[in-house]
């Protein structure tokens, strides 16, 4: 390969890397727990929830067991990982991308129909809700900040299902 044609692929291949990078436009911010619960189960006058599950997630993976130890790492102060949401143009709604699970999690734990069970590290919280946790214990809880990352509205509903697919069905990114 001469180097005129290996430049000139090179070249090619930036310009391909910035136009898809600048198709998919990124914040984050670090929401308490609290909010992101109240906004995913406080609905609208259409029944709209701002944050919502979209229709390409599947069901609930997470039994009881992995529902619990996600609870008893945010009790422990263990970094968590992010939830990814994305702005939909025209609706100030957030769909989620990647953290069903996580939230659906926290949803079903602070309305006390997830009695937390098989802890090992804090398993004197076992077969509690968060009704059973002291008062400033359900505080500092519910003001723990979860980092989420929000895409743009330009990132359309293609760019949102193929982060989904590469995060839930290939691996690692």
């Amino acid at each position: 390969m001469s180097n005129t044609v290996k430049i000139e692929r090179i070249l090619v291949a930036e310009e391909q890397i910035d136009t898809h990078r600048r198709a998919i436009d990124y914040d984050t911010r670090a929401y308490p727990i609290e909010i992101i619960v109240q906004n995913f189960l406080e609905k609208d006058e259409e029944g709209c929830s701002q944050i919502y599950v979209p229709e390409y997630h599947q069901e609930m993976n997470w039994d009881v067991r992995c529902q619990s130890q996600f609870i008893e790492s945010i009790l422990l102060g263990l970094p968590l990982p992010s939830i990814l949401v994305a702005e939909i143009e025209n609706t100030e709604r957030l769909e989620i991308v990647d953290g069903v699970e996580r939230v659906r999690t926290l949803a079903a734990f602070m309305t006390n129909q997830l009695r937390l069970e098989n802890l090992t590290v804090l398993d004197s919280l076992n077969n509690f809700c968060f009704e059973d946790l002291a008062p400033s214990r359900q505080r500092k809880f519910k003001n723990t900040p979860i980092l989420t990352i929000v895409l743009s509205e330009k990132g359309d509903e293609r760019v949102r299902k193929e982060i989904y697919n590469r995060i839930n069905k290939s691996g690692p990114l």
